[in-house]
């Protein structure tokens, strides 16, 4: 991939590195990073090294009657943004919007003054929710500009921030299609809540937790599952699923997306990691009629925090992604103690950066 903001702007920080070499230097640097365990072959599974965010935030920078996006400088350069002319790692119907939007937005002083920044999502059909976020006063007079906007963006709804105050035109949500394994799962995924960033990479990442729990004997329980991302195509491999996750939101959709994918073997609890595990600890009724052997965590970036990897070390199966291999390495010191490592897979979510996701299956001994 070539882009004119190489240099430039401090997300791509690998981008003097041919891309099958940064797959190289990266998957290397976990090997030895995880070299005190036995672990099997790395799985290196990437995509394409272009076009791959779905979901993409950018400052704004205003300069006289111009605007332009804005990214964080490199760290030589300091702290700061820098005006950017394009960024190729965003999807192509995101990377075909932004010019023509931001031109638009130039031409209407409401719009324009004080916008600091716009984020993007997009689905597979290339539709698209933009989120404007302002410094200033927001009231109804914006509507009508809002209205003008639609009617030249067919495929995209707006949505508008400031503190305290949040105008949806004309929902707040997508519908996402997934196709793992020749079979199309559908999420509704709604705007600020998380989701998977790299589409093609989520489907590779769904197909390898399919296969890894395929032959795995009782039933799954799942913490911080989100929208039901893996939860809902996982659930065809188990007799029955539970599913945890904090977010209210989150849990309203994974709710809603296992309704529209037909699935009706996922109970979806609106409850944090360590409310579940005193549920369990507590002999609650609600999990008698679950033979819970196996777990899936996908943990934020701090990973485990004590209790929960005391937790999680009590099922005889445990099915880890992570994204952020020094807190995996951590809670792996503790999770693999009498457990074989199964599978090990590195999976380059984010191309150009020294971002690194991974997938650890582990198996009582």
């Amino acid at each position: 991939m070539t882009c004119s903001s190489f240099g430039k702007c401090g997300s791509c920080v690998l981008w003097e590195i041919p891309y099958e070499e940064q797959l190289k230097i990266k998957s290397e640097k976990l090997k030895e990073m995880f070299s005190e365990f036995d672990i099997p072959e790395i799985e290196v599974v990437n995509g394409s090294d272009e076009h791959f965010r779905a979901r993409a935030e950018f400052r704004i920078w205003h300069e006289g009657d111009k605007s332009y996006y804005a990214m964080r400088k490199r760290k030589e350069e300091g702290r700061g943004v820098i005006p950017i002319q394009e960024c190729k790692i965003v999807d192509k119907a995101i990377y075909d919007l932004m010019t023509p939007l931001l031109r638009e937005i130039e031409k209407n002083d409401n719009l324009r003054f004080k916008l600091y920044e716009i984020d993007f999502l997009s689905n597979s059909k290339g539709e698209i929710l933009v989120t404007l976020i302002y410094h200033k006063k927001i009231d109804e007079s914006i509507a009508e500009d809002i209205k003008k906007l639609k009617e030249k963006f067919e495929n995209v709804d707006f949505i508008v921030r400031k503190k305290g105050r949040k105008y949806v035109f004309d929902k707040n949500y997508l519908i996402e299609e997934l196709n793992v394994k020749g079979e199309i799962y559908k999420y509704k995924i709604i705007e600020n809540t998380f989701s998977q960033p790299n589409r093609q990479m989520n489907e590779k990442m769904i197909e390898w937790a399919l296969e890894n729990s395929r032959d795995l004997k009782g039933d799954l329980v799942e913490l911080y599952c989100g929208n039901g991302n893996f939860t809902i195509p996982l659930s065809k491999n188990f007799n029955k699923v539970i599913a945890t996750e904090i977010n209210k939101e989150s849990i309203e959709a994974a709710t809603y997306n296992a309704e529209i994918n037909g699935i009706e073997n996922i109970t979806f609890l609106a409850m944090s990691a360590a409310e579940f595990a005193m549920l369990r600890k507590e002999n609650s009724p609600l999990l008698k009629r679950y033979d819970i052997k196996n777990i899936l965590i996908d943990p934020p970036r701090a990973g485990l925090d004590d209790k929960s990897r005391e937790f999680v070390n009590e099922f005889e199966n445990i099915i880890y992604i992570s994204c952020n291999p020094e807190t995996l390495k951590r809670d792996l010191e503790t999770l693999s103690k009498g457990r074989e490592i199964k599978a090990f897979a590195f999976f380059d979510q984010f191309p150009y950066t020294n971002h690194a996701e991974c997938g650890v299956v582990l198996k009582k001994c």
